[in-house]
């Protein structure tokens, strides 16, 4: 228990008056100061009984998204808080965090103020787990105050916690069902040609376009029946958006034009092509995966929840690529075969040596890994990444190379503040198919 100021000023004032009746032995000074320690005490125990009795009123209910989770994979914790706040009490609630978890986003702290009923709170937030293994929510925090007194409390028993969280080593997206390849879709632009040729004919459909149906044969069986025409039809891209590390620096503008971008570039996807495919990245960390989403609303919400800066749990910091070994290997290893210098032939045998040491002890990342199963997993022919490129950006070059093994053109977009000769440098570095500035 704590004394707040006016409590202090309370009995800094019963301890003078005191003072002041045994300097002047004068029992109505005494009585007065006896009185007043008995009032600070008696609102002492006021304020004891009215505690105890918000702390058997508190109810919590928590629950996780997912109970079973990769390190690194972002999931919402939701709490629900039950308390009863007699007058005059005051009351402010603290979520207890595991540790080894990063908090993305959310509220994790609410305050209370006084009602005779029960009041409910609800506590939302997105966690992050930096370590594998079993982590347990460890209950609340409560902080009661009233006008003279304080106390703070963790309520730690059983039914103020849980669930427990279980936390695998690494992050693994399993590639999802291949889409049937009869699925219709609406193009909205005008073509000449319906397709190369009649790939079959059905029974007609409402809402199937009257220009196909084939009116010779409807007319011999009396009934509709439609062409489906065979062709090239164009895929949807898939669209990664690289958000900038929580805490470092970046343009809140340029940010701002990212995601008005991104938006309508996932609206004119659904559009044309009826579904889109998003993958929200922080650096290295898979943060969320959309495929083959066909609701445009759930779309906008979900960049509505996902598009800010966010903690990164895993950098690259420029590791080097186990191909750009490979090749520094074999480029040393031919520039000896040219060498007659010993001086030259000593500093490339322990530069080669370096290299393939640091080869052997070097495993293949988990993002490769993950970037390897989504690209499978979406039927697409391009990539648009949106980045801000502040900090390290090798994850990028990691992309665009994954992307190129599986013969996909990749379109990054940066911001204008790069200019012309930066974009050039940034296509020639990366690899990327091109380059440009966020309209």
């Amino acid at each position: 228990m704590r004394l707040k100021q006016c409590a202090k000023s309370l009995s800094l004032l019963t301890l003078l008056v005191f003072a002041g009746a045994f300097i002047l032995d004068d029992m109505a000074v005494l009585l007065a100061a006896g009185m007043l320690l008995c009032g600070l005490c008696g609102q002492y125990l006021l304020f004891d009984r009215r505690f105890r009795a918000i702390i058997r009123s508190v109810a919590v209910e928590r629950s996780l998204s997912r109970s079973l989770v990769r390190r690194g994979t972002t999931l919402r914790v939701t709490t629900l808080i039950t308390v009863t706040v007699p007058p005059p009490m005051q009351l402010a609630i603290t979520e207890r965090i595991p540790t080894n978890v990063a908090v993305q986003d959310g509220v994790t702290y609410v305050t209370a103020e006084t009602a005779p009923s029960p009041q409910s709170f609800h506590l939302s937030y997105r966690i992050t787990p930096v370590m594998y293994g079993e982590m347990h929510f460890s209950g609340i925090s409560l902080l009661v105050h009233d006008l003279l007194f304080e106390e703070n409390i963790d309520l730690s028993a059983e039914r103020f916690c849980g669930p427990s969280l279980f936390v695998q080593p690494a992050g693994i997206f399993e590639p999802a069902a291949k889409r049937a390849t009869t699925e219709t879709r609406e193009i909205e632009k005008m073509s000449v040609l319906s397709g190369l040729g009649i790939r079959a004919i059905r029974e007609y459909y409402a809402g199937d376009d009257l220009r196909r149906i084939d009116w010779k044969l409807s007319a011999k069986h009396d009934k509709l029946f439609v062409r489906e025409y065979t062709g090239v039809t164009s895929l949807p891209p898939l669209i990664i958006v690289d958000l900038p590390s929580r805490g470092a620096p970046y343009s809140p503008a340029e940010f701002d034009k990212m995601v008005t971008m991104v938006a309508g570039m996932v609206e004119y996807s659904i559009r044309m092509y009826q579904y889109v495919s998003v993958l929200l990245i922080s650096g290295p960390n898979i943060l969320h995966l959309m495929e083959d989403e066909k609701d445009l609303q759930h779309c906008i919400s979900v960049l509505r929840e996902w598009m800010h800066p966010v903690e990164r749990t895993v950098h690259f910091y420029r590791t080097q690529d186990r191909s750009d070994l490979r090749s520094r290997v074999r480029f040393t290893e031919t520039a000896l075969d040219a060498t007659p210098d010993a001086a030259t032939l000593r500093f490339l045998g322990s530069l080669r040596g370096l290299y393939l040491s640091t080869l052997q002890n070097q495993r293949r990342y988990a993002f490769t890994g993950q970037l390897v199963r989504i690209m499978a997993s979406c039927t697409t022919d391009e990539i648009f990444l949106f980045s801000l490129f502040s900090g390290d950006f090798s994850h990028i070059r990691t992309v665009a190379k994954q992307a190129k093994t599986a013969k996909l053109l990749v379109h990054i977009r940066m911001p204008e503040s790069a200019g012309a000769q930066g974009r050039a440098a940034y296509q020639a570095r990366l690899g990327a198919d091109t380059v440009e500035a966020f309209a």
